[in-house]
């Protein structure tokens, strides 16, 4: 009984790559910040103009999991041609086929 208890604690350490909460958020967020931006303006509804970004990559912290959890996409040449445009809210770019990265922790 022993045996099989060291295995199975053995076995989640295995896909456990970072040693701390704090670890697996600093490499989910440097992870994130090489990914693709668009950087747009939109107008509010007061008719004042903001500077927005997209990225083609995010991080969300899947606590229950211990892990954080990195969605990822691509732009497409339509997206890509919006940089620095004034754009309307419908309008925006958008990554497509989001897929995930695991950043899990101990």
């Amino acid at each position: 009984m022993k045996q099989l208890s060291v295995l199975l604690l053995l076995l989640g350490l295995v896909g456990c790559k970072y040693l701390s909460r704090a670890q697996a958020k600093i490499a989910c967020e440097e992870w994130e910040e090489k990914g693709e931006v668009i950087r747009y303006k939109v107008i509010g509804e007061n008719g004042a103009i903001y500077d927005h970004f997209d990225r083609n990559r995010a991080c969300y912290d899947a606590f229950w999991d211990n892990q954080y959890e990195g969605y990822y996409g691509e732009f497409d040449d339509d997206d890509r041609s919006k940089e620095g445009k004034l754009l309307k809210d419908s309008e925006t770019p958008e990554a497509k086929g989001m897929n995930k990265k695991y950043f899990r922790y101990w």
